[in-house]
């Protein structure tokens, strides 16, 4: 039976001294190929550092160490590298009240990020090093540490989908299902939300999902409307707006807005709960993450925009 990491006011320094080794590996990597240009979202990197050691892990479970261990490897690690170097790696206990994290956040959210089809994965190319295989939810959490640092607070769902679809007995076209019953709970839970995204990604070729602006490698970005839905017109006047701006400013990254409807497709993707849910995929299976973060870059932009101009509307 594999260990439980539970969460504890004050956490015994043997407890962490192991993840957080293995996180030092992850960033002393992250330094040494000059090909990474971007740390791993923190979230991953903490999560797989607790994976990797056999720790059944639950992050809303253990949100207290986790905290914990992301605070001490901040302020000895991610800010001054160098720092390690001097470190006893001598565990200090941080300030919960100073901490803005994942879950409970004080402040206004604006946008909720989820994934009907949380098993959805990029190309490993940039991630081997690491054994981890980038998928959606990853991508929705640097999309959400991109919107917070312009100011967009957003929440993503960590929820665990594909346990839930388990649990419940749904299979690959259940998913929406499965996905409804969290976007529901987060419908109510968090009544000020402007945006509730639908993140995925697509399964067409590279070439049908790969551009290039200003000089980055990116992951072409495709917006999806149930037709189903019989009051479909106010989220695809969402979509339309977001896609326009994009148009205006990065026409070749768009595919454009797909339609979807009938037999084999579920043609309402939750849309039906809210005018301002909207399902986008960024990119492809064959696309890299780093194609994957220079999008994200520009959709938080454009997504930042768009909630700006409607608060001022």
């Amino acid at each position: 039976m594999r260990k439980r990491f539970k969460a504890k006011k004050k956490v015994k320094g043997k407890y962490i001294f192991i993840p957080i080794l293995i996180v030092l590996v992850f960033v002393l990597l992250n330094i040494l190929f000059d090909n990474i240009k971007f740390l791993v979202p923190r979230q991953i990197v903490i999560t797989n550092a607790f994976k990797s050691n056999n720790y059944s892990y639950d992050s809303k479970e253990n949100n207290s160490i986790y905290e914990d261990v992301y605070e001490y490897i901040k302020e000895n690690i991610f800010n001054t590298p160098v720092n390690i170097l001097k470190s006893e790696l001598n565990f200090k206990e941080s300030n919960k009240e100073t901490i803005t994290f994942l879950y409970g956040e004080s402040k206004k959210n604006r946008v909720y990020i989820y994934n009907s089809h949380q098993g959805e994965t990029y190309s490993m190319k940039y991630l081997e090093v690491y054994n981890i295989v980038p998928d959606v939810l990853m991508a929705s959490n640097m999309l959400k540490d991109k919107l917070d640092s312009i100011g967009i607070n957003t929440v993503v769902e960590e929820s665990d989908i594909l346990a839930y679809m388990k649990e419940n007995n749904l299979n690959h076209s259940g998913s929406y299902i499965a996905s409804k019953h969290f976007l529901t709970k987060a419908i109510k839970e968090y009544p000020n939300i402007e945006l509730f995204i639908d993140l995925h990604r697509d399964a067409a070729t590279h070439n049908a999902t790969y551009a290039k602006i200003d000089g980055k490698d990116c992951a072409k970005v495709l917006f999806v409307i149930g037709l189903e839905n019989p009051n479909y017109q106010a989220n695809l006047s969402v979509v339309t707006e977001i896609n326009n701006i994009l148009l205006d400013k990065y026409p070749q990254l768009t595919r454009g807005i797909m339609k979807k409807e009938g037999a084999g497709v579920d043609g309402v993707y939750n849309q039906d709960l809210n005018s301002n849910v909207i399902l986008i995929e960024i990119g492809g299976n064959e696309n890299n993450i780093e194609e994957v973060n220079n999008t994200l870059d520009i959709v938080a932009s454009v997504i930042g925009e768009y909630l700006n101009e409607k608060e001022k509307e």
